[in-house]
């Protein structure tokens, strides 16, 4: 493994730090599942995990045959996940990809990332990945959704009425992106999505009550685009 680098970290000041206990409760089991299917064998290609944290994904990546580089702000993240990845990066995703060079990646993973930070800084990494990915580079993105179940209940029972701000169950989220926000930021930063993976269908009603609907994943329009997650896999043109 290569030294711990670090870089100069540019806005989002938030840490997350977690262990590997996360992934062991129910809904994080039946993300990893999906995502896992979309992780291809490596054959020595470069990879970069953005937002790393202890490495869960890292070292997946690395088992699978690819040259992993590991990103998060969290410097115990970094720390764990130098076990899994080829190198590290202490910062900002945005700051640590302005260092890297135009068509370096073949594959880029960014789980639950983008929505940490405004608008417009994502807009800013999304294009970052698309510049450093080679021709026909794969992008796999995960991020809350705003149209979904939970998230329509967040806005209309929560900030609307209740006047309370939905966060998607993470105070340090900073814009929740509708699936088709997001959809719409990545064709327009020039990546063909190639596939639309809905995930959990819980939502809220009032006075304390829940429902679910029948199914944890789809992949079938509309569903794919109605899960609290959504898990996108693109290509770049």
């Amino acid at each position: 493994m290569e030294s711990l680098k670090k870089s100069e970290p540019a806005f989002e000041p938030f840490h997350t730090a977690f262990d590997f206990s996360k992934y062991q409760n129910d809904y994080e089991i039946g993300r990893t599942r999906i995502i896992e299917k979309l992780v291809p064998e490596g054959h020595g290609g470069l990879a970069v995990d953005v937002g790393c944290g202890p490495g869960y994904f890292s070292r997946l990546l690395t088992a699978r045959g690819w040259k992993t580089t590991a990103i998060d702000t969290d410097a115990d993240n970094i720390e764990s996940a130098r076990d899994h990845a080829d190198e590290t990066h202490l910062g900002s995703a945005s700051a640590v990809f302005k260092n890297f060079r135009e068509n370096q990646f073949d594959l880029v993973v960014a789980l639950e990332i983008i929505e940490h930070m405004p608008k417009a800084r994502g807009e800013t990494l999304i294009h970052e990945f698309m510049r450093t990915l080679k021709p026909g580079g794969k992008l796999i993105l995960s991020t809350p959704n705003r149209f979904s179940p939970e998230g329509l209940w967040g806005y209309y029972w929560g900030e609307k009425i209740r006047n309370k701000k939905w966060d998607a169950w993470d105070e340090t989220h900073v814009h929740i992106y509708s699936s088709a926000e997001i959809i719409r930021l990545l064709e327009t930063s020039g990546f063909m999505v190639d596939a639309i993976m809905g995930y959990y269908y819980e939502g809220g009603l009032p006075f304390g009550k829940r429902w679910r609907l029948p199914f944890t994943m789809s992949t079938r329009f509309p569903f794919n685009r109605l899960g609290f997650n959504i898990v996108l896999e693109c290509h770049k043109k």
